[in-house]
């Protein structure tokens, strides 16, 4: 499995410009008494809702600095929320979770870092984990609080799939599976390597036959591109169930932020938008014009429209490009058909919304002259690091065009060519870490 060169590190190229804009804004601050309203926030560090790694603080500040709330776990785990309390001033916050003497008072100090504003312990404890209040400027999106990656278990994946913890008890006196979980898509690994499905209810006795050492069996799942969140939701309802996460196993992703506002009206996307962006952002990427501006002076052709997508409306485009802008690779023209399909993923803020791009139908000829070589020139590509090398283009260039972040996972053998742009990979369930600042 190969990924972005700089996963999972600062995209400095292309970010520093927004977080240094990010720290001028406060993540919680204190309103009058007619303004005051909840606003989300994730908390590691505590032991309530294991085995999830972060709690959903929900808080309010009155117009004295008063902070009242609750923490819950994610979305769908039928625990009950726990009550929390406490003031804010000056930067410094003091929580109080749980009431009587079950209650346990926190100290925090405000800071940022990465894409969030953070709350961290003003006197950490060596040796105990350190308890962290953050939020992404804009807050965080409807799936990023659903869905949280594992400690120890995570690829980097976020979109098409779900890691799936049964309980062992319950699953080995379980003979058929429940209705709730038979036709889920069970990931599996054949022995000519790859990945497949079959449907979980397949595979129900080999999975009761593991569940018999005592330990909860995990399993990723495959979903729909965009249903991610609301089918975590309901497994975790199902009593077998003990946890729903990002997927354990790694895949094909590439995904880039776009501000919602270019793509959406409200929490609908606009066709209009959609179009007038795709045709736009591809011409940029195209004509071989800088991420930041200016003209680029490479041939190209879209056709482009909206269509039906999985998840929505999709931008759907017939393209021919030289290669040199399309992957970064000399001496070929490139003719395929993309689709852009906006997704608001777990990777997402409140105020954006991510392009996947789905391309297919590659087919590629040689340069011969200075303009594009006849239809019948082209030849199907046979070679899958091709296909990746325009999808990592492509989400690279628009992140750096709007001074977001990108996503980039693939198992091909692809690399990244001279002069690309790199993917981060963030999750906005975690912080980064103080160097990484």
């Amino acid at each position: 499995m190969r990924t972005s060169a700089v996963t999972r590190t600062a995209h400095r190229r292309t970010v520093l410009a927004a977080l240094s804009a990010l720290a001028l804004v406060p993540a919680l601050v204190v309103p009058t008494v007619a303004d005051a309203a909840s606003e989300r926030f994730m908390v590691l560090g505590l032991p309530f809702f294991k085995p999830y790694r972060a709690a959903i603080a929900t808080l309010d500040v009155d117009g004295a600095g008063k902070v009242s709330g609750t923490l819950a776990p994610p979305s769908g785990d039928a625990r009950a929320a726990i009550p929390v309390s406490g003031t804010l001033a000056g930067g410094a916050l003091k929580l109080t979770i749980g009431q009587g003497d079950d209650s346990y008072a926190l100290a925090f100090t405000e800071n940022q870092r990465g894409l969030h504003h953070i709350y961290e312990e003003t006197a950490a404890i060596p040796g105990l984990a350190a308890v962290t209040v953050f939020r992404p400027e804009g807050g965080f999106s409807e799936p990023a609080l659903v869905l949280q990656h594992d400690e120890d278990n995570w690829c980097g994946l976020v979109t098409g799939g779900l890691a799936v913890d049964l309980k062992a008890a319950d699953l080995a006196r379980t003979p058929v599976a429940p209705a709730e979980l038979a036709e889920i898509d069970l990931v599996v690994t054949p022995q000519q390597g790859g990945t497949a499905k079959v449907k979980l209810k397949e595979a129900w006795s080999r999975l009761r036959l593991a569940a018999r050492d005592g330990d909860d069996v995990s399993v990723d799942v495959a979903v729909p591109l965009g249903a991610e969140a609301k089918i975590a939701q309901e497994l975790r309802k199902v009593p077998l169930v003990a946890s729903v996460t990002l997927p354990s196993v790694c895949g094909e992703m590439a995904f880039a932020a776009v501000p919602r506002a270019k793509l959406m009206d409200g929490d609908k996307v606009s066709e209009a938008k959609l179009k007038a962006y795709g045709d736009a952002m591809l011409a940029r990427v195209l004509s071989g014009a800088a991420p930041e501006g200016g003209n680029g002076t490479r041939k190209f052709k879209v056709a482009g429209s909206v269509v039906p997508g999985e998840a929505g409306p999709a931008y759907k485009a017939t393209v021919s490009a030289e290669s040199e802008a399309s992957r970064l690779a000399k001496g070929n023209w490139d003719q395929f058909t993309v689709l852009l399909q906006p997704v608001v993923t777990p990777a997402d803020t409140a105020a954006s919304v991510s392009l996947v791009p789905l391309v297919i139908d590659l087919k590629v000829a040689k340069k011969s002259g200075p303009q594009a070589p006849a239809d019948a020139a082209f030849k199907p590509a046979d070679d899958s690091t091709q296909v990746a090398a325009i999808s990592h283009r492509l989400v690279s260039y628009i992140a750096a065009a709007e001074g977001t972040r990108c996503s980039f996972l693939t198992q091909t053998a692809f690399d990244e060519p001279d002069g690309s742009l790199s993917c981060t990979n963030l999750a906005l369930d975690d912080v980064s870490a103080a160097d990484d600042n």
